[in-house]
């Protein structure tokens, strides 16, 4: 049974606890629990229990600040993967390719990198993310004939 923390406390199930609560609480080098999916899981009942409004609430100025640009650079690194899919599907599934995609956050730019490996061919593709329209605009896409000849260039 999945649980998904909401704003508000919500109820928990003795089930719940057996599914999510480790049977023993032990430390093991510096970590509560033994792995990292022992402690998301306690933390998710926990925040089931007590909702996020009641943790934000609680969180030390400097970590609710820090807790914002988190979700920040996670929202933006949503949408820069959403920018790289509509760019790879743009060359269909049946091409064998390899793609790189890489975000400044100081110019608000990403680049996405594509290698058809079918003709040996580089596209590079530029957007920037307009803040106030809440998306990425395409400023430039080049098409290399030969990735031999740009890896020439570049070892030049």
């Amino acid at each position: 049974m999945e649980l998904i923390p909401k704003k508000e406390p919500q109820k928990i199930t003795y089930k719940q606890v057996q599914e999510y609560v480790p049977e023993k609480m032990e430390m093991y080098e510096n970590n509560l629990f033994f792995t990292e999916g022992e402690r998301i899981k306690m933390l998710l009942i926990l925040l089931q229990n007590v909702g996020f409004e009641t943790m934000v609430k609680n969180l030390p100025i400097k970590t609710r600040n820090e807790l914002e640009k988190v979700m920040e650079e996670i929202e933006m690194e949503r949408k820069c993967k959403e920018i790289v899919e509509q760019v790879v599907s743009q060359f269909g599934r049946s091409l064998n390719m390899n793609h790189e995609y890489q975000y400044n956050k100081k110019k608000n730019t990403l680049f996405i990198y594509c290698h058809i490996l079918d003709t040996d061919s580089l596209w590079f593709y530029r957007y920037f993310y307009d803040n106030e329209n809440d998306k990425f605009i395409e400023q430039e896409k080049q098409g290399l004939e030969s990735a031999d000849t740009v890896r020439r260039l570049m070892n030049k």
